[in-house]
């Protein structure tokens, strides 16, 4: 089956229903174009992935394997993952990123809360981040954790905002040196040269042309306009 994912043509066989069931708002129309992304996977490799992990069923093993093969692959296309929440508003998108159970997904809550229908989730865990003819756009992918919360859309990317709890609400841009440090820890880090200098190249070109900053913040829709008004 070939799919379209961050306007790429993407092709996978899954077998099993939460792979198929999450991605089938990104079916391709026309499935004769040319892949330019093939990704497959065995049932042995499926097999080996439960031996490490025992308690995840044969569904779950293949969605997130091709979800890890999936966003391998997009280093060669301008593109990396994020672990991040992304939203957009007024097509524009902003990303949250921070180490799991800072509170990422629940302050994008917030804005879908506060701006209604100006807003939409793109992907709410792993969104890529690409870069098409020197643009860099956020994309909804269907690898996007256990809420399966995600858009099949693809929004220029105005701000990426390093979460933290607070008592009071504050952001500040942070340096590109910082940045870079900060969105290392939020990516995919591969084992292979080209993967790595691919990866590098992304975030350097990434950091460059979008602003990078830093929030403290409670759980209020103070929050909302500190982080937005921050970033706009």
């Amino acid at each position: 089956m070939l799919y379209n994912i961050c306007g790429l043509n993407v092709q996978y066989n899954a077998k099993y229903s939460q792979t198929l069931s999450r991605s089938e708002k990104y079916i391709a129309i026309d499935q004769t174009l040319t892949p330019d992304i093939t990704l497959e996977l065995t049932e042995e490799r499926i097999d080996n992935y439960i031996k490490v992990y025992p308690n995840v069923s044969r569904s779950l093993a293949e969605y997130v394997i091709f979800g890890a093969c999936f966003y391998e692959a997009v280093l060669d296309f301008d593109a990396i993952l994020l672990h991040s929440s992304a939203i957009a508003v007024d097509n524009e998108a902003y990303l949250f990123t921070a180490d799991s159970g800072t509170g990422k997904s629940t302050h994008t809550k917030l804005w879908m809360d506060y701006f209604g229908d100006r807003a939409v989730m793109i992907n709410d865990d792993k969104p890529v981040i690409r870069i098409i003819d020197g643009k860099i756009f956020a994309c909804g992918t269907p690898f996007s954790g256990k809420h399966d919360i995600n858009s099949n859309i693809l929004v220029p990317l105005k701000g990426i905002c390093c979460l933290n709890r607070g008592k009071e609400n504050h952001i500040e841009k942070i340096s590109n040196r910082e940045a870079i440090q900060k969105l290392m820890q939020q990516t995919l880090l591969v084992p292979h040269k080209s993967g790595v200098n691919n990866l590098l190249d992304v975030l350097d070109r990434v950091i460059k042309g979008v602003n990078v900053y830093k929030l403290h913040c409670d759980i209020s829709q103070d929050a909302v306009l500190t982080s937005y008004n921050g970033m706009k």
